[in-house]
């Protein structure tokens, strides 16, 4: 099994975020900035100019730091090459992050909108993308015709065509029709030229057209028990023509398929309309996690053990005390806090040298061994930006 159509572009994996968020420079500078795919945006070339705004920015905020200008101006050489790299503004997703210290560079593509900002302090700001790796369920979607199957892959932030070996393409691909008459069926081992041919007798036959398309759509349940279901509990969402998906039903031994599906003809739709279609059904199913974890957090509030308060949960993620974190998309909590006194700072607004600690906060429980869930605004326990169960 492997993913189709991917952009040739470096996708960020859980390891390599676990080794960034241990990243420890002087001077370390993330840069967000949200992009397009294609259209008019691309075209004319808007996402590389609000880049070169952001660039001019890290070089002013570097200043600010005391760097000098002639120093801030080559400490971001590697992203100021990228503008004129024609082929890489061409190969975007939808966010693009820049990492960037002493003797580091990388530029990560990341399949989510991104805020536009400029975030420099001693360790990379990453809660922006902590996401991806966090709280990250997944779903699958199979649409089906009489002529095709298709299998997809998605979470929250999108969905991949999947390749599955010997996943039948059709009722001809199953059912050979000059051997209808014999009552015998015909099963191509592959999709591909050259695949071999095998025939299965089935006793009295099938009498029809009806019993040909559930014959056909219970050898594409069979592949995918064979291939990935077989251990699966994720929800399997379905998708075609009212009866199709009827008798994959009953055919089917998956026992997590959506009571939802998506009816009509989806054989010729591309994967971005497909998720934009997908995603509001399976979004109960994959939000299930966080809302375990939201409801441990309201059974205990009556206790010491839970604490919406940044004052306190800033200082218990750097003691190791969190054991589930809860933080806001997007939002920032500015200031320091001194480990060694256990003193902490906070900031109305964003001072020099100050860095986010709900970024901080993320770090630091995920790497103590603890989960993070990053929430929706109206999400959140008590209409808090950070909230937390405590170890003790």
């Amino acid at each position: 099994m492997k993913p189709l159509n991917k952009k040739n572009m470096e996708i960020i994996t859980k390891q390599e975020f676990e080794e960034l968020s241990q990243h420890q420079s002087e001077y370390s500078i993330s840069i967000y900035l949200p992009v397009h795919e294609s259209g008019v945006e691309v075209n004319e070339k808007q996402d590389l100019i609000v880049f070169r705004n952001l660039l001019s920015q890290a070089v002013t905020e570097l200043m600010q730091h005391g760097m000098p200008a002639q120093k801030a101006a080559q400490f971001m050489e590697p992203a100021t090459a990228l503008i004129k790299d024609e082929t890489f503004w061409f190969r975007l997703s939808k966010g693009l992050v820049l990492l960037i210290s002493r003797d580091f560079f990388k530029a990560l593509h990341v399949p989510i909108s991104v805020k536009a900002g400029v975030y420099i302090n001693s360790s990379f700001h990453l809660s922006p993308i902590v996401q991806l790796f966090c709280d990250c369920p997944y779903f699958y979607l199979l649409v089906l015709s009489k002529k095709s199957a298709s299998f997809y892959r998605g979470n929250r932030y999108g969905m991949d065509l999947l390749d599955i070996e010997g996943l039948p393409q059709g009722v001809n691909d199953v059912i050979h029709f000059e051997e209808k008459s014999e009552r015998k069926l015909f099963r191509m081992a592959g999709t591909g030229v050259g695949g071999h041919a095998s025939y299965h007798g089935h006793g009295s036959g099938l009498s029809d057209e009806k019993e040909y398309i559930s014959q056909y759509l219970k050898e594409v349940g069979q592949t995918l028990e064979k291939e990935i279901l077989a251990n699966e509990q994720a929800p399997l969402l379905l998708a075609g023509v009212e009866y199709i998906v009827g008798i994959f039903k009953q055919v089917s031994h998956y026992k997590h398929i959506v009571e939802a599906s998506l009816t009509g003809s989806y054989e010729h739709v591309d994967v971005s309309s497909l998720f934009q279609k997908a995603h509001p059904l399976v979004k109960p199913y994959i939000q299930q996690n966080s809302k375990k974890a939201l409801q441990n957090y309201y059974n205990q509030l009556t206790t010491s053990l839970t604490s919406s308060m940044p004052d306190k949960v800033i200082p218990a993620s750097y003691y190791k005390q969190i054991s589930t974190l809860f933080v806001e998309q997007d939002a920032h909590v500015w200031g320091k806090f001194d480990e060694d006194n256990n003193k902490l700072e906070i900031n109305e607004t964003k001072h020099i040298n100050d860095e986010c600690l709900i970024n901080k906060a993320i770090i630091n429980t995920l790497k103590n061994g603890g989960e993070v869930y990053v929430l929706e605004p109206e999400r959140m326990p008590n209409a808090a930006v950070i909230a937390a169960i405590l170890r003790f």
